[in-house]
């Protein structure tokens, strides 16, 4: 990732973020049978700074929902992957087209409220939630717009929660409306050298039948988190000053199917899934991160059918400049 920022003047700043997807290169082959590299414009908008508790921004931004969308480098969480919550219900890295305020509301709360170009909803699937819905800067499935705003509270020294909405017609044009509204609630506390953090997300479908006939009325799930900073004090010096090593724990599930599906034969168990995540998270520097772990997948499909993951080992390399 590469965050490049100007300040046009004292008041108005352009920020910007690039990011080489997985490395710049997709998974499939191009025409002439090459690895094609891919690199994307996560945020480009400007920043009009006009009092403490009322600004404007406006252009590419990040959606502000969720404990990971805004937070979505790979050093601002311990595992190899983002919490599956937040790749399925909140279809992270999520940036749309879109103007609006945010600001401060004193020391101990901040707000955003954005006006954005909504989701996809014919692209929602059982299998993959939301994801498929991004949509493209250019396109615009209808002319409605989503709404979509976030709380930020600090109410106590190392306590961090935050409460965040998403509502817009995911029905394409000329249908009958289809509205998808998402509700977050996430947070963090920190006491010493051990950490707990969690999510729920609930999603709700007014009218799954015009989008997806395997999708419910209602898409919902939750993780919980425990981590433990084990680096000692004595070593944290010269190079290692900044260093961190994180032990973790989480637990997650979700289920896309609840509340009913408008075709009954699409239901299956195999859409309520839970992942169990351990592991560790050195950080040598605040900026390069080197994890190690392992994950266990379950679910309740009926025998027979084929799981949509598995239990897997993973060592990966994060690191943002």
């Amino acid at each position: 990732m590469l965050y490049v920022s100007s300040e046009l003047a004292d008041w108005v700043t352009l920020n910007t973020e690039l990011e080489w997807e997985h490395g710049g290169v997709k998974d499939e082959l191009n025409d002439e049978g090459e690895l094609s590299g891919e690199v994307t414009v996560e945020q480009a908008f400007l920043d009009f700074r006009i009092a403490s508790p009322f600004n404007v921004k406006a252009g590419i931004m990040l959606v502000p929902l969720g404990a990971t969308n805004l937070y979505h480098e790979p050093t601002n969480f311990n595992s190899s992957e983002r919490p599956q919550l937040d790749t399925y219900l909140i279809p992270s890295t999520w940036r749309e087209m879109g103007i609006g305020i945010h600001g401060a509301l004193g020391p101990k709360a901040d707000y955003q409220l954005l006006v954005m170009n909504g989701l996809n909803g014919a692209e929602f699937s059982a299998k993959n939630g939301l994801r498929g819905g991004r949509q493209n800067l250019n396109e615009d499935n209808n002319r409605g717009k989503a709404v979509t705003g976030r709380l930020e509270l600090r109410p106590l020294t190392n306590l961090y929660t935050n409460l965040s909405f998403y509502t817009g017609n995911s029905a394409p044009q000329g249908a009958p409306d289809a509205y998808t509204t998402i509700l977050a609630f996430d947070g963090k506390y920190r006491i010493s050298d051990f950490e707990l953090a969690g999510e729920y997300v609930q999603v709700i479908q007014d009218n799954p039948g015009v989008l997806a006939g395997d999708i419910g009325h209602r898409m919902s799930g939750y993780w919980v988190e425990g981590a433990y900073h084990l680096m000692p004090a004595a070593l944290k010096k010269g190079k290692l000053a900044e260093a961190d090593l994180v032990a973790f724990a989480r637990w997650s599930e979700f289920d896309t199917q609840q509340g009913g599906i408008a075709d009954p034969a699409l239901a299956s168990g195999k859409y309520d899934r839970n992942y169990t995540t351990f592991g560790f998270s050195f950080k040598p520097v605040a900026t390069v991160a080197i994890k190690a772990d392992y994950q266990i997948y379950g679910d309740h499909r009926g025998a027979g059918e084929k799981p949509l993951d598995n239990d897997k080992f993973q060592v990966t390399l994060g690191f943002v400049f």
